[in-house]
């Protein structure tokens, strides 16, 4: 009995580790951010999106050297989706974020769109993500961090307060909230993404929600509760930061590690109906963010929503 039931009691016990730990690295994030005066988005997108895409690279990454590298393509683009869909949706909805970062939300959503946009043309054109563009793919993952890393010294946040206390045991607090948050996110993800994959065959889920929907799902369950712990501590733009640099890390440094360590074929559905998805609703964001004078709609939201549960539909029963 206990043996059967074990898949949902470990299932659950990392559901608790994603919560807590994206918790206190969320908020070990806001200080970093707040005492070193790094805008919440630039935090987002560099620092808490790594954390929170190791999920997905450990599993694309193992799914690659066992030879399985189409998996990983999809794991890394189903999360892509996802995280638009689904978690940048939730933000929209509940927290209609505002647009005073609107430059840094275009030019983050442009190069995320050029990215998938490229993604498509390779495939199209050589059906395959090679170890050359997967070694690209990762040069263009170091101009990106530098980028970021230098944005934020040439334009600090000078609206960020610094009477923060920075004394040793208070850097040493929010230093190892950060790692043990880090270490229980990741550690939570891979037990949800195995025993939900075990859960789901018990109950009889066919093997596409397993592989493009429940593992892309699973693994991008630290951004989802990254995104609601983000809108609880009112910093919305380290949310949207979080998720549209989680998206470019799935393809410069996921993407970029899988083809590296084995070439991905790429199949004749994510040419056709993937791809151009993840094309369409990025496109949307980027149209909603230049149309939108103060802030984001709930509006938005509900209709990239449910664009995403067609999307959804169609992958399970037309695009298998």
């Amino acid at each position: 009995m206990l043996e059967q039931l074990m898949p949902f009691i470990l299932f659950t016990a990392g559901l608790i580790m994603i919560i807590k730990g994206s918790d206190w690295f969320v908020e070990a994030a806001i200080w970093i951010a707040k005492i070193s005066r790094i805008p919440d988005l630039i935090i987002g997108a560099t620092l808490v999106s790594i954390c929170t895409t190791l999920p997905e690279l450990m599993v694309s990454s193992s799914s690659a050297l066992r030879g399985n590298a189409g998996m990983a393509f999809g794991n890394a683009l189903g999360s892509i989706i996802f995280n638009i869909g689904f978690i940048l949706t939730i933000t929209i909805i509940f927290s209609t974020p505002s647009l005073k970062d609107r430059v840094k939300f275009q030019k983050t959503g442009r190069f995320l769109l050029l990215l998938l946009v490229a993604l498509l043309i390779i495939s199209v054109s050589l059906h395959q993500i090679s170890r050359s563009t997967g070694i690209i793919l990762l040069l263009v993952l170091v101009g990106y961090l530098y980028s970021n890393v230098r944005s934020s010294r040439s334009q600090p946040d000078m609206s960020i307060p610094v009477n923060l206390q920075k004394d040793k045991v208070t850097v040493a607090k929010n230093v190892l909230a950060f790692v043990v948050g880090v270490i229980l996110t990741i550690g939570g993800a891979n037990l949800l993404v195995t025993y939900g994959e075990e859960i789901a065959r018990i109950l009889g889920v066919p093997d596409v929600v397993i592989g493009l929907l429940l593992t892309s799902i699973g693994t991008s369950l630290p951004e989802l509760v990254t995104a609601i712990t983000a809108m609880k501590k009112g910093a919305q733009d380290l949310s949207i930061g979080n998720v549209l640099g989680a998206n470019i890390l799935n393809i410069i440094l996921v993407i970029a590690v899988s083809a590296t360590i084995f070439p991905i074929q790429v199949e004749r559905t994510w040419i056709i109906f993937h791809l151009p998805f993840a094309i369409f609703i990025i496109t949307s964001v980027l149209f909603f963010i230049r149309t939108n004078k103060e802030k984001l709609q709930r509006t938005n939201g509900i209709f990239i929503f449910i664009s995403y549960i067609f999307y959804f539909i169609l992958t399970y029963t037309k695009f298998q």
